[in-house]
C-alpha cells in the first residue's frame, strides 16, 4: 500500500499543483484546455451566480479606469509562458528521443552480435581444450598451475570480446530504469484521469518499456554463451585452487622414487622429450605472455627501484653524517641494502595488473632478498663482535647447494633424473668443502650451525638414496632458511639490547622508546618468519602452500589456529608486558611527583592494573582463537572440579594474597610475626608472601597462614614501638635514687622519643630483688633492641657509680659435721666388693652420689644478697656412705 503511494505521489503533487492554482476563466480554460482542461471543467461545471455579478462590477469599474486613464484595451491581452507546459513538453520529448533511440539499437544488435561471436569463435574453443585438459592433468599440480594462469588470460581476453555489447547493453538498462521510474509514477490506469492527452502518455511510456525490455533479451541471448563459458572457466579456476594446495603437498611428500627398477629407466626417454613442452607450459606462470604484462612489470621495477634508491641515498647520509660503524656500516650500504632492495623491485614488478603473480620474478626476486639477508645478518653479527668476526659469512657455505637445489625443483626433469643429479651434486658439495679451505666459524652461533649443518647433509643423503629426494631438498632448504632466521634474529635482538642500554631511564623519549622496543620483538619474529617464508614462496606451489597455511591454519579439536592469529597473540603479547611494566613504574613513582596518594595504595593498584591488562589479554586471545565467551561458562565448571579436589591449596593462597593486598593488612616493609617466624616484608604475591627474617634468611610463607592465624604487624600504625627493661636491686637499696636513675638514662637516649615520656614503675617485691620496670618509646622498630642493650650499660655503669647492688638468687650450703659410718679410702679398700647391700636404704645411698642435692627449703635472705637455710638434724639416709660412694665410682 505503502509501495502504491510512494509510486502515485509525483502525480498526485501535479493534479495538487493544478487543484491549488487560481482557476481561470472560461477564456483562458479553452486556451489551455490541453494542460488543464480537468480543472476548466471543473470550474466551468461550479455555479456561483453572486460571484459572477460581483466579478462583472469590478470588470465594469476597471475598463472604465483604464479608459479614463488612456490605457489601450489590447495591452491586458498580453500572452504568458507556463513553465509546467514548458515540463510537460521535455517528457514528452524524452519519451520519443527514447522511442527513436530504441529503433536503433534493433538495427545495430545484430551487426554487434555478429562482431562478437566472430571474435569469441576461437577464444571459445581455447577455452573448451582448457577445461578438457583440467580434466586430464587433475592430479598434477604443475601442469594444473599452468592452466590456471592460461584460463586467466583466457577470461580476459573473453572479457575484452563482449565489453562494446556489455556498455551496450548497460546504455539500455539505464534507459529502461528511466522509463521505469515514469512509469511507476503513473497512477493505474482505472484511476487515469479523462483526459486524451494524458492517456496517450501513458501510452508511449508502456510502449517505450517494452521495447527496452526487449532490447535488452536480445543482448541477453547474444552474451549468455559467452557469459556461461566465462562462469565455467572461473568456477574451473575455483577448483585448481582448492585442489592445488594439496596437490602440491602431495606432490613434496611423494613416495619414494624407483630408481633401481628397470621399468622407471625404461620411460626416461620419453619423459625427457617432454621436457620442453613442460617449459612452454609453464611460460605463461614464469613470465609475462602480452606485451602490456611486460609494459606493466617494467613500470612497477622501475617506480620501486627509484624509491629504493632514494631511501638508501637518505640512510646513506644520515650514516655518513654519524659515521659509528664504519666498514661495517659501508659493506651493508654497498652489498647487504642494494641486494634486498634489488629483490624488492623484482618482487614488485612480479605482481601483474590482474592480481596473478610471474613466478620467474617472484623467485629470482626472493633469491636476490635471501642473498642480502646473507650479508646483512653477518653485517649485523660482525657489529656484535667485532673482534672476533671475520670478514665473509661462514654461512657461505650453505648457498651454493641451496641454489643447485632451486634449480632441480624448478625444471621439469623426471623425477629419477632429479635424484640421481642430487645425489651426485650432494656428494660433490660435500667434496668441495672437506678439500677446499673453508671458513671456520668464530664464534659461537654459526659454529653449531655449521656442525649441525654436517648432520643434516647426511640424513638428506640417506632420505635422497632412499628415493625421497623432494622431501631431501626440502629438509636442506628448512635447516638453511631456519638457521639464517636464528642468525638475523639473534643479531637483531642484541643490536635492540645496545640500543635499550642507552635509553634515559625517565621522561616521555624514554617512555615511547620503551613502547617502541615492546613491538621489536614482534617485528623481529615477523621478519623471521617472513624471511623463511620467502623461501617458501620461491619453490613451485609455495606461493598455495604458503597462503593455505596462514589463512586455512591447523584445526586443534574444534578449533583453528592461523599463522596471523598466531602472530597478533604474540604481538598483544609483548605489548601486554610493556604496558604492565610501563604502568606499575608510573604509580610506583606517582608519590615522588607531587601527588597527594597514600603510598599504601600503591601495591593495591599496581596489582589491580596488572590483573585487569593480563585478563584482557586472555579473553583477546581467547576471541582470536574463536572461543565464544559464552563457552567459558563450561571452563569454570570444569575448574570448580579441579579446585575442589586438586587445586584447594593452589585457590586458597591465591585468594589470601587478594585479600592481604587489597585489605593492606600489611604492606611491603611491614615487620610482622606469624606462628614462630619474624621478619620484615619483602613481597607479596598471589601464593606466598616473601618475609626476611633478621638472621638474613629468606622465609616464603604461604597467604593462606597470614588469614587464617594470628598475624602481629609491629609497624602497621607507626614504625614506633614500646619496649620495657626489667631491672632488680637488692633488698635495703634507695628506690628513689633507682627511679630517678633509670629515669634520667632512658630520657637522654636520642632513640627514645621525649612524648610519650618513658615511666619508670616499683614492679614489684621479687623473692632476691625488688622489681623495677623502665617503659619507654622507641623511635623505629629496628632500632629497639639496639635501644634497650645501649640502656642496660648505661643503667650498669650508673648503678655501680651509685652503690646500688643488682641483686640475684645466691645459696650457701653448711655441713656441720660428717656422719658416723664415713671412713676413709683406705677403709674402703679393704672392704669386699663382691657383697652388695640389697636394702632400699643402701641403694639410695649408692645413687646418692649422682643424684643431684634437694632443694633447701626455709631460706632466708641475708644482707648481702645470699640466702643461708635454716639448720635442721641431718638424716642417715640422705647422707651417703663413704664406702658406697667408692663402690658407685
Amino acid at each position: 500500500m505503502y509501495r502504491c503511494l510512494l509510486r502515485s505521489l509525483p502525480v498526485l503533487m501535479l493534479l495538487a499543483v493544478f487543484s491549488l492554482a487560481p482557476v481561470p476563466s472560461g477564456d483562458a480554460c479553452r486556451g489551455t484546455a490541453p494542460l488543464l482542461g480537468p480543472a476548466c471543467a471543473l470550474a466551468d461545471a461550479t455555479p456561483q451566480k453572486n460571484d459572477d455579478k460581483a466579478d462583472a462590477r469590478k470588470t465594469d469599474k476597471a475598463q472604465d479606469k483604464k479608459a479614463a486613464s488612456g490605457v489601450p484595451a489590447e495591452a491586458d491581452a498580453a500572452p504568458t509562458v507556463d513553465p509546467l507546459e514548458n515540463i510537460w513538453a521535455g517528457q514528452k520529448d524524452m519519451l520519443d528521443d527514447i522511442n527513436s533511440s530504441t529503433r536503433g539499437l534493433v538495427r545495430d544488435i545484430n551487426k554487434q552480435a555478429e562482431t562478437m561471436s566472430k571474435q569469441a569463435r576461437p577464444i571459445t574453443e581455447e577455452a573448451r581444450r582448457l577445461l578438457l585438459l583440467i580434466n586430464t592433468f587433475k592430479n598434477w599440480p604443475n601442469p594444473l598451475e599452468a592452466l590456471d594462469r592460461r584460463i586467466s588470460f583466457t577470461v580476459q581476453q573473453m572479457q575484452q570480446v563482449i565489453d562494446p555489447v556489455l556498455l551496450a547493453r548497460n546504455s539500455v538498462n539505464s534507459l529502461l530504469e528511466r522509463v521505469n521510474h515514469l512509469a511507476e509514477s503513473l497512477p493505474e490506469a482505472k484511476d487515469l484521469p479523462p483526459n486524451a492527452e494524458i492517456r496517450d502518455y501513458s501510452r508511449q511510456v508502456t510502449k517505450a518499456q517494452k521495447s527496452l525490455e526487449e532490447v535488452i533479451k536480445r543482448y541477453d541471448s547474444v552474451l549468455s554463451p559467452t557469459q556461461d563459458m566465462m562462469a565455467d572457466l572461473k568456477k574451473a579456476q575455483k577448483d585448481i585452487a582448492t585442489m592445488l594446495p594439496q596437490l602440491w603437498r602431495d606432490y613434496y611428500l611423494q613416495g619414494p622414487v624407483p630408481y633401481l627398477s628397470l621399468e622407471t629407466w625404461e620411460t626416461v626417454p620419453k619423459r625427457l622429450q617432454y621436457v620442453w613442452q613442460g617449459i612452454q607450459l609453464r611460460l605463461p606462470v614464469e613470465i609475462p605472455v602480452s606485451a602490456d604484462d611486460w609494459h606493466t612489470a617494467g613500470l612497477r621495477f622501475t617506480i620501486c627501484l627509484l624509491l629504493v634508491l632514494f631511501t638508501g641515498m637518505v640512510l646513506y647520509r644520515r650514516w655518513r653524517n654519524a659515521e659509528t660503524h664504519g666498514e661495517v656500516g659501508r659493506h651493508m650500504f654497498h652489498v647487504s641494502l642494494p641486494w634486498i632492495g634489488l629483490g624488492l623491485s623484482l618482487l614488485a614488478s612480479s605482481l601483474s595488473a590482474h592480481g596473478d603473480v610471474f613466478r620467474c620474478f617472484l623467485a629470482l626476486g626472493n633469491l636476490s632478498i635471501i642473498i642480502g639477508e646473507v650479508f646483512l645478518a653477518w653485517d649485523l653479527r660482525r657489529l656484535q663482535h667485532p673482534d672476533k668476526a671475520a670478514v665473509n659469512n661462514p654461512l657461505w657455505q650453505l648457498i651454493p647447494l641451496t641454489l643447485l637445489s632451486y634449480i632441480l625443483i624448478y625444471l621439469p626433469l623426471p623425477p629419477v633424473v632429479t635424484l640421481i643429479a642430487w645425489v651426485v651434486l650432494m656428494l660433490l658439495h660435500r667434496l668441495w668443502r672437506a678439500r677446499s679451505h673453508s671458513l671456520k666459524a668464530s664464534t659461537q652461533l654459526e659454529s653449531t650451525i655449521l656442525s649441525g649443518s654436517a648432520f643434516i647433509f647426511w640424513v638428506t643423503l640417506v632420505l635422497a638414496i632412499m628415493g625421497l629426494h623432494i622431501f631431501s631438498m626440502g629438509l636442506y632448504l628448512f635447516y638453511v632458511s631456519c638457521s639464517l632466521a636464528l642468525q638475523i634474529s639473534v643479531a637483531s635482538m642484541s643490536a635492540i639490547n645496545r640500543y635499550n642500554d642507552q635509553l634515559p631511564d625517565e621522561g616521555g623519549s624514554a617512555a615511547f622508546s620503551s613502547l617502541m622496543l615492546a613491538l621489536a620483538a614482534p617485528v623481529i619474529l615477523l621478519l623471521a618468519i617472513g624471511g623463511m617464508s620467502l623461501w617458501v614462496c620461491t619453490l613451485p606451489g609455495g606461493l598455495s602452500l604458503l597462503q593455505d597455511f596462514v589463512l586455512q591454519g591447523v584445526n586443534v579439536g574444534e578449533t583453528r589456529f592461523n599463522m596471523v592469529q598466531v602472530l597478533l597473540i604474540i604481538s598483544v603479547f609483548f605489548l601486554t608486558r610493556t604496558a604492565v611494566r610501563m604502568g606499575t613504574l608510573f604509580l610506583s613513582r606517582m608519590p615522588s611527583r607531587g601527588l597527594r596518594i597514600d603510598p599504601t595504595l600503591i601495591q593495591p593498584l599496581q596489582t589491580a592494573f596488572t590483573y585487569a591488562l593480563w585478563a584482557f589479554f586472555g579473553l583477546f586471545t581467547l576471541r582470536s582463537l574463536g572461543m565464544e565467551l559464552s563457552n567459558l561458562a563450561m571452563v569454570a565448571g570444569g575448574l570448580s572440579v579441579g579446585i575442589g579436589f586438586g587445586m584447594q591449596t593452589i585457590i586458597n593462597n591465591f585468594l589470601s594474597g587478594l585479600i592481604l593486598i587489597f585489605s593492606r593488612t600489611m604492606q611491603v616493609g611491614d615487620v610482622v610475626e606469624v606462628g614462630t617466624t619474624t621478619g620484615r616484608v619483602r613481597k607479596i604475591s598471589v601464593r606466598a608472601t616473601i618475609v626476611e627474617t633478621y638472621d638474613n634468611a629468606v622465609i616464603y610463607v604461604p597467604n593462606s597462614e597470614f588469614v587464617s592465624t594470628r598475624l602481629i604487624n609491629w609497624t602497621r600504625n607507626s614504625r614506633t614501638v614500646r619496649r620495657d627493661v626489667v631491672v632488680g636491686v637488692a633488698y635495703g637499696s634507695d628506690t628513689g635514687l633507682v627511679m630517678k636513675l633509670l629515669a634520667s638514662v632512658a630520657n637522654s637516649h636520642s632513640d627514645i622519643l621525649k612524648y610519650p615520656a618513658p615511666v619508670v614503675l616499683f614492679s614489684n617485691f621479687g623473692a632476691s630483688t625488688l622489681d623495677f620496670t623502665l617503659r619507654f618509646w622507641v623511635r623505629d622498630y629496628d632500632v629497639s633492641v639496639k635501644t634497650a642493650s645501649e640502656l642496660l650499660f648505661e643503667i650498669d655503669q650508673l648503678f655501680r657509680k651509685n652503690n646500688i647492688e643488682i641483686a640475684f638468687p645466691q645459696m650457701d650450703v653448711h655441713i656441720r659435721d660428717m656422719p658416723p659410718r664415713a671412713k676413709s679410702p683406705r677403709d674402703m679398700a679393704t672392704r669386699p666388693t663382691a657383697a652388695l647391700p640389697d636394702a632400699p636404704a643402701d641403694r639410695r645411698a649408692a645413687r646418692g652420689s649422682a643424684r643431684p642435692q634437694r632443694p633447701l627449703r626455709n631460706r632466708k635472705p641475708r644482707p648481702g644478697g645470699k640466702l643461708q637455710p635454716r639448720p635442721r638434724p641431718a638424716a642417715d639416709d640422705d647422707i651417703p656412705a663413704e664406702e658406697d660412694r667408692q663402690l658407685t665410682a
